[in-house]
């Protein structure tokens, strides 16, 4: 854009010589290369954005087909069950962090068993967070098992009940091999007797056993009765979730878009306004011409949208499908 003395030096020129006349409807050339400039830097910012809008909204056009896809199997499934929510007594963050926990506890535990095969540090540790893995990893199937049932309920029962001959059968074992270790150190004088080992062993396989009671549990606060509820009910909000990130990006950047084009429009405004009143105050026959009284179409720059690069979301959507209100 022009600075404010050049306008005024170009507006005085123009209205010493009595231009543009005053029975003249077009704009001055001086004014047409100012909606020229201006138009170019309306474009400018336009083509900075543009692209970058057109972007998020092909991230967002295939989440919001499947957004709606799921969602119809969601109300179907609801409506089936006669649930649209799932009951959940824990949070998934929550059920991942103490589960974390019963890891980290197990671990300790585990690695003073298995150090009696003197095997290098390593190994022992290895071992040592396989079955603290393990031990949390098998209560989340038994609390899954507990919450969901089956029909016939045998069958459960069967899986409950191999799941826990197994788990209480390996947690006796390591605690055998608990108090071999133990024995071992209260032979070289580190503890008190092997009758103390074997209750200290005792305690570690009770201990155990409360981890894997504890993590049964939330396991069983942690899940719905219905697996495809709570599935479709995790995948809606995550897709809203990224849908509704990508939507205040693409509001982001189209607000910014706004707003610069806003500042072109403001200046090329405030730059006409002020050379056509430089003009008419120096003219010698104080005429205001007719071009004056005109004003700049400042076209398709200046549009608050580029219908390319509009967003659909799930509101305007169903603003556009027939017998819906935009209430």
């Amino acid at each position: 854009m022009y600075s404010r003395s050049k306008v005024r030096r170009n507006a005085k020129i123009d209205g010493k010589k009595n231009f543009p006349d005053r029975d003249d409807p077009n704009f001055s050339p001086f004014e047409l290369e100012v909606m020229a400039m201006a138009r170019k830097a309306a474009r400018q910012a336009t083509a900075k954005y543009v692209p970058k809008l057109e972007v998020l909204n092909g991230k967002h056009k295939p989440m919001l087909k499947d957004y709606e896809r799921i969602s119809k199997d969601y109300d179907s499934h609801a409506a089936k069950i006669g649930r649209s929510e799932p009951s959940v007594e824990l949070s998934r963050g929550k059920y991942y962090a103490l589960m974390l926990l019963f890891v980290l506890s197990e671990i300790p535990m585990n690695s003073l068993a298995f150090s009696v095969f003197g095997e290098s540090q390593i190994f022992t540790w290895i071992m040592a967070v396989g079955v603290a893995v393990a031990i949390p990893w098998i209560a989340h199937a038994m609390g899954i098992l507990l919450k969901r049932g089956s029909d016939p309920w045998w069958k459960n029962a069967i899986g409950l009940g191999v799941l826990l001959f197994l788990t209480i059968g390996g947690l006796i074992a390591i605690g055998y091999v608990r108090v071999q270790y133990l024995g071992d150190l209260s032979t070289a004088g580190a503890i008190g007797s092997f009758g103390s080992s074997k209750f200290i062993g005792a305690a570690f396989v009770g201990l155990n056993l409360v981890i894997l009671a504890a993590a049964a549990l939330c396991s069983y606060f942690a899940h719905d009765k219905d697996s495809m509820l709570q599935h479709l009910h995790r995948r809606t909000n995550k897709l809203n979730k990224n849908m509704r990130a990508l939507e205040a990006k693409y509001k982001k950047f189209s607000a910014n878009k706004q707003q610069e084009t806003e500042r072109v429009k403001q200046r090329v405004q405030e730059v006409i306004a002020y050379y056509r009143k430089v003009n008419h105050r120096v003219r010698l026959d104080h005429s205001k011409p007719k071009s004056f009284e005109r004003e700049h179409e400042l076209g398709p720059e200046f549009e608050e949208e580029d219908e390319r690069s509009k967003m659909e979301t799930m509101t305007t959507r169903m603003q556009a499908m027939p017998g819906k209100s935009s209430s």
